[in-house]
Order: C-alpha cells, then structure tokens, then sequence
C-alpha cells in the first residue's frame, strides 16, 4: 500500500510537469484510517446497506439515487416506512440493482463488480459486508473497485460527523458535507458540554432493543450505538452492568431487581403492527399511534410492573437511530428525558425537522420519538 501511495504521488507530481494531471484526484483516509485513491470523484457507487441512502440524503442533494449503482436490499424489509416515502419521491428505487439480501454472506461479488460501480461504501460494523469481510473487500480491490469505510454504529458521536466528511470528498461534494457535518458537531455539543459542566446524577435507563420482535424482555444494548447515545445523554446503562458483550438478553427477573428510573423502547413497527406490541415510529407515523402503540407495547407481563412504567417515565425512539447521520436528535431527546430541568430550552423536534429538511423531495416527516402521553414525548 506505501508503495502504491508513493507512486501515485509520483505520477500526479510528474502529471502536474507535463500539464497532464488527473482532474481533481483524491486521496481520502476512511474511518479506519486506510488510504484510498480514486483519479476523479465517484459517479456510481456501491452502498453495502441500502440504508446508507440516509447519508447520501444529508448531503441536501435533489435526487441522492443517481449516483447508487447498487446496494443491499435490507432497506424495504427493515425500514418499510422509509423506504415508502423514497418510493414516492423517486419510484425509480425499486429498479436499483442489489447483489445481497441482509449479511455479508449473502453478497454476490460477481453481481457487485458486474455493476461497475466507482467506489463501494461500507459501514465499519453494520448488516452487510464490514471491516471483516475481506474476502469481499479484496476482491472488489482486485477488481480495481476501491471501498471507503464510514461509521454511523459502532462509535456513532466520535464519528458520524467525519463519515460524512468522508462520503462527500467521495462523491466531490465537500462544502455539502463540511455544512451538515458541523451542524452534527455543533448540535452534539449543546448536549455533551452542558452535562461536562454540570456532572447531574445520571439516573439508570433500561433500553430494550427490537420491542415486540420477541416475546421475551429484554434483548438491550450494553454499548456501541444506541447505549454511546445514552451514556452521553447522561444515563447509567442497566445493560452496560449486567452483558458481557455489545449486546444481548438482559433477564427480566434482574431488571425487576434493579428497577431502572427509565424505560426505552426502540421502535421497529408501523401502523399496521401497532396492536401487535410493536411500538411504531418513523416516516408518516403520527403521534397519537406513535404513543397507542408504546401503550400497548407496555402492557406485557413483567414489563407493566416495572416501577419506571408505572410511574410514567417510558418512552420509544426509532430503532434506526442506532446507525444513521441522523443520531443527534436521539442523543438530544435522551438529554431532554433523563435530564428535563438542565434541558429545558433544548429543541430536539427543531434540530430533527432541520435535518429532515435536507432530504427533500423525500417527505420522511413523522413521530420519531414518543412518550405515553399523545403529543408529550
């Protein structure tokens, strides 16, 4: 890799000489601090989650689809309701070539170098194919195909600002990115250097992941995504105390015991599967069936004797906040409901409709947040 770097340098000097550089050559360093060249920004790209459209949507462009040559086809399955509003707004989606369902097993390389795509994006750890998955990676290398890493997941606040950083030197749209990317940072800071400057006491916040995916309570997150979110919300993580891993089965008997101050839902229904314990969030989703459905959701054995629902402090947030850009607004409404006194002036629906503004045409308006109260996140 030195040695490619080194004469690649080499030759865009030499160009330079002889009037013949490559138009607006790129070096770009990924989250994982690999070195990447591409003679001129990419044009067709590869996402290895079709939800990774989200980081394309931040970028303020008028139609983010035409630069993906082909992506997984998680998207429709996993977020339905987003995927609908992108329907509307660009029916052409559906003809987006994917070569891979939902994991990295699934891809098909040959069906991915056959689309002749620019560059690939990859999450760091994410559904599809991942830092791990060399196989993959050297391959589409081989095939003369460069993948450029981001991270919305694993370290969401260290780096979804610099990811996106990333995705527009990628696709030549750096002042695009530069914009979103410090009110990212900007938006991130009103939560985390209020709290430095305070240190409250943090309350202890049980977070159940996928509510109504299983019947048993409670699969959570002890830390990466969601639980970073909280932790810099100024929660004390139940999970992070009990799971030896990143995430897993906190048993219900244990939570009974410790008995949290606050309950989360992460929300992975719609309208349709709200009376079936699902807690719906997202695209076109209006509060009052946002907060029916956390209702519901609670009234399930073991769960409705926990003293936090019982005293009113339960709330949902959208499942896919755990790997998007769009990340500050849940860290901001973790803020506002662990701390309400220090955050009473915080606007979190005002920074989520700022963001949502970007994607236009696409209509991704909606409840992403909820309380029992209708109305009352």
């Amino acid at each position: 890799m030195a040695v490619r770097a080194l004469l690649y340098r080499f030759s865009v000097v030499l160009g330079l000489m002889l009037g013949t550089a490559p138009a607006l050559a790129l070096e770009i360093t990924d989250i994982t601090g690999r070195q990447v060249h591409l003679d001129r920004p990419a044009d067709r790209i590869l996402l290895g989650e079709g939800r990774l459209v989200a980081a394309l949507g931040v970028l303020d462009l008028r139609d983010p689809l035409t630069r993906v040559a082909g992506m997984l086809d998680e998207f429709k399955r996993l977020d339905p309701l987003g995927y609908a509003a992108y329907q509307t707004a660009f029916p052409e989606i559906d003809a987006i070539p994917t070569f891979g369902q939902a994991a990295a097993d699934s891809v098909s390389i040959e069906a991915a170098v056959a689309l002749k795509p620019d560059a690939a994006i990859f999450g760091v750890l994410s559904h599809g194919p991942n830092a791990k998955s060399d196989v993959i990676i050297d391959a589409l290398n081989a095939a003369g195909i460069p993948v450029i890493f981001v991270d919305f997941r694993q370290q969401p606040l260290a780096n979804t600002a610099q990811s996106i950083r990333i995705i527009g030197q990628l696709l030549g749209l750096e002042e695009s990115a530069e914009a979103f990317a410090s009110f990212h940072e900007a938006e991130v800071a009103r939560v985390t250097d209020r709290l430095a400057g305070t240190d409250p006491t943090r309350p202890t916040v049980l977070l159940e992941a996928h509510v109504g995916l299983r019947e048993e309570c409670c699969f959570s997150i002890a830390k990466g995504s969601l639980a970073d979110l909280m932790e810099a919300a100024g929660a004390r993580n139940l999970a992070a105390e009990i799971l030896p891993g990143a995430v897993g089965m906190v048993n219900l008997e244990a939570v009974l015991a410790a008995e949290p101050d606050i309950y989360i839902g992460t929300a992975i229904g719609t309208p349709q599967t709200a009376a079936k314990g699902r807690i719906a969030l997202g695209a076109g989703v209006s509060t009052e069936i946002a907060a029916s459905s956390l209702a519901t959701a609670m009234d399930r054995p073991g769960v409705a004797g926990l003293r936090a629902v019982r005293d009113g402090r339960v709330f949902g947030i959208w499942h896919h906040f755990y790997n998007s850009p769009l990340n500050a607004y849940a860290l901001q409404r973790f803020a506002k409901w662990f701390h309400p006194e220090l955050f009473a002036d915080l606007d979190p629906e005002a920074t989520l409709a700022a963001m949502l503004a970007r994607f236009r045409p696409v209509d991704l308006s909606g409840a992403y947040a909820t309380g029992v109260v209708p109305g009352k996140p």
